[in-house]
Parts: C-alpha cells; sequence; structure tokens
C-alpha cells in the first residue's frame, strides 16, 4: 500500500509543471545575435508540437526573417512567490512586415506577452515573458520554452527561460 502511495505521488510530482524541460545547458548558451531559430531538438518528438494543426493568421502569408537579440534568459536565483519579468527583444530583418501568431509556453507559470501590431521590416520589437515560480519548484533549477509561432521561415522559433527558485521565507 504504501509503495503504490509513493508510486502515484511520484507520478504526480513528474507531472507537475516543476523541474526542467527537455533542454540542457549544452544547447545554445543564449545571448549573442542570432538570426532565425531553429529548435535544438528539431527532428525529436517535441510535446509543444504534438498539438492537433490549426489554421492561423499566418497561413498563406509571405515570410520574413526575425533576428533575437538573446534567445535564452537566466534569471538566476528567483523567490517563491515572485513575478520576474524579462523582455525578449528581436527585429525583423526580412522585408515584409512580421506578424507574430502566438507565444505558447511550457507551463502555466510562465506567461509570454507578444506583440499584437506587426513589426515593419527593419524594426524592433519586444516580447515580455513573466515566470512566476509555483511551490512545488521550489529548490529547483527550472527550465521553461516559449515558441513562438510567426510568419517567418522556420514558423516556429524557441525562447528559454531558467530560474533557480528558492522559498521566500
Amino acid at each position: 500500500m504504501k509503495k503504490g502511495l509513493i508510486y502515484i505521488f511520484s507520478a504526480a510530482l513528474l507531472v507537475s509543471c516543476g523541474g526542467n524541460d527537455e533542454s540542457t545547458d549544452a544547447e545554445n548558451n543564449g545571448g549573442g545575435s542570432i538570426i532565425g531559430n531553429t529548435n535544438p531538438e528539431e527532428g525529436n518528438s517535441n510535446p509543444i508540437n504534438n498539438s492537433v494543426q490549426e489554421t492561423s493568421k499566418i497561413d498563406g502569408m509571405e515570410t520574413t526573417s526575425i533576428e533575437y537579440f538573446d534567445l535564452k534568459h537566466d534569471f538566476g536565483n528567483v523567490f517563491y512567490p515572485s513575478d520576474n519579468k524579462f523582455t525578449f527583444k528581436f527585429k525583423n530583418t526580412g522585408n515584409v512586415p512580421l506578424v507574430i501568431d502566438k507565444a505558447k509556453a511550457s507551463c502555466g507559470c510562465t506567461v509570454p506577452n507578444k506583440p499584437e501590431e506587426p513589426v515593419m521590416p527593419g524594426e524592433i520589437g519586444e516580447m515580455d515573458v513573466i515566470f512566476r515560480p509555483k511551490a512545488n519548484q521550489v529548490g529547483q533549477q527550472v527550465t521553461k520554452k516559449i515558441t513562438v509561432t510567426a510568419n517567418t521561415n522556420p514558423k516556429e522559433t524557441y525562447l528559454e527561460i531558467t530560474a533557480n527558485v528558492l522559498d521566500a521565507m
């Protein structure tokens, strides 16, 4: 009986929002100017991409290119509870307006706020990401991925945040 409860509890922890996602420190050490962005795990199964394909406002649009100033951000030590904000900046390096259709995080504790208006060629855009650690993340180094869908090639690009969650008490 006790073993059964331990297995159920362990499974619940694995499924919860805490812990690291599927990325590693060896991937793209972040920072610097990176043109475009492909998924470092391209070709592998990715839970974010396993959803049902939807139609979007960017289907059939001309594509452009995007240059992120940073693909990753490390918040360092953060406390539970807290709001931690970082602004990812990017430039439309193509010749047509850049339209970000969706920005989706790998966990509900991370909230991306995409620009609602197109970013014109040559202009710089911003995407705020807020990380609100949860109680079950205390004592962990967490990594969260943000999938950005836009009229770019590739259609999806990936941003990442990490943080070491500490208890405020």
